[in-house]
């Protein structure tokens, strides 16, 4: 085990605060790689590698200059797992450092093994963050036989099959607020591994949750209970669902579909929704974004932006009312007939009658390409 820098300059800080004596860390080659003593880091101590090479239980140094560049005091060897990885020394007169030096011996070896697991912790995190990116983000190519051992090797067993919905909160800046996170992600956490095989992969303000197949009623009473639990840690979040299940191949797909749904609760101000792919809205969605827009500004070349407003909060009331003059008249509080004069201005505006059913589904189209561009413009301030 190589002993980091920053580990070390922890453990001789703490150690050296405690009896109040300069402490020296040493590595495998005698080194000095921390220390109380600025002048003395990077420097050789000859002590340190006298008692390695000779594997003794400890070295005192009766005097500044015995060995090279070591001064008076005691050293001692740090074990982990039965190997010596390296040298604990105190600066100071052997009678006043020599009853420390067991201490701090045990000290040492203690809080360099709360480092190793610590270390070994985030390691743990970057191989599982870097395994999830590769999953979510990649090619189906990429998913063979060596990615699902990788995962059994972090504890996924991906080879099951999943369901996939996406937890989105609404960001805020305040400190105090960033702090309610932890509780946040427990929430998150409670709810997503009482499903069996559950387990989520946290986002900058999302969460990614994976499930075990279930039916619609359960994915939709998870989504409330998360959003519920969310809600009383201050937050107010969206959630997005694929309700179909897919295997290990496909999850990039069901977590672009997820993050579709998602863009529509936002949207509808809904706290969830599922991806349903015969939807003209979710359709739309899959057209690009140039495409998108350029079929809004051909449709409306005619009209200002007061006409266009007025026409896309109108004709969902009177596609909503099936084409009933009467119905959208009453809905809307206007007399028929002005609603049949807003009916012939749309037709003299944009050139296409919305009374005609071929005319109708191109209006309806606009509707949902304009409902997908408010959804990405609103997605977009979550960073979704």
């Amino acid at each position: 085990m190589n002993i980091s820098r920053d580990s070390a300059m922890r453990i001789v800080t703490e150690m050296s605060s405690i009896i109040g004596h300069d402490v020296n860390m040493m590595d495998e080659q005698g080194i000095i790689i921390a220390s109380t003593d600025p002048e003395r880091l990077g420097t050789f101590h000859g002590g340190a590698r006298e008692l390695l090479r000779q594997g003794l239980g400890e070295l005192v140094v009766s005097g500044d200059g015995e060995y090279p560049g070591a001064r008076r005091g005691i050293n001692l060897p740090v074990c982990f797992e039965g190997a010596t990885v390296g040298v604990i020394g105190i600066t100071g007169k052997g009678n006043e450092v020599q009853q420390y030096s067991q201490i701090i011996k045990k000290m040492t070896e203690i809080l360099l093994l709360d480092s190793w697991g610590e270390r070994q912790k985030q390691l743990r995190a970057a191989m599982w963050s870097q395994f999830m990116e590769e999953w979510l983000f990649s090619s189906a190519e990429l998913v063979g036989e060596r990615f699902v051992e990788r995962g059994l090797e972090l504890g996924i067993d991906i080879r099951k099959p999943f369901q996939i919905f996406v937890v989105a909160l609404e960001q805020r800046g305040a400190a105090e607020e960033q702090e309610r996170l932890g509780r946040v992600e427990e929430a998150v956490r409670q709810v997503v591994r009482e499903a069996t095989g559950g387990f989520y992969y946290k986002l900058p303000f999302r969460y990614v949750c994976f499930v075990s197949p279930v039916d619609e009623e359960r994915l939709r009473e998870m989504a409330g209970r998360v959003y519920e639990n969310v809600e009383r840690c201050g937050f107010r979040s969206f959630i997005g669902i694929d309700a179909e299940p897919v295997d290990c191949r496909h999850v990039r797909g069901a977590y672009d579909r997820a993050g579709k749904a998602l863009r529509a609760a936002v949207q509808n101000g809904e706290r969830c929704a599922f991806y349903n792919g015969v939807d003209i809205e979710f359709i739309a969605g899959e057209m690009p974004l140039k495409a998108r827009r350029d079929f809004i500004a051909r449709l409306f070349r005619g009209c200002s932006e007061r006409d266009c407003g007025e026409i896309m909060d109108f004709l969902p009331v009177y596609f909503r009312c099936n084409g009933s003059i009467q119905a959208a008249a009453k809905e809307l509080c206007l007399h028929k007939n002005t609603v049949q004069y807003k009916l012939r201005r749309i037709h003299r505006l944009t050139r296409l009658d919305p009374r005609s059913l071929k005319n109708a589904a191109i209006f309806e189209v606009a509707l949902a390409i304009l409902k997908t561009l408010r959804s990405d413009a609103a997605a977009g301030a979550l960073h979704l």
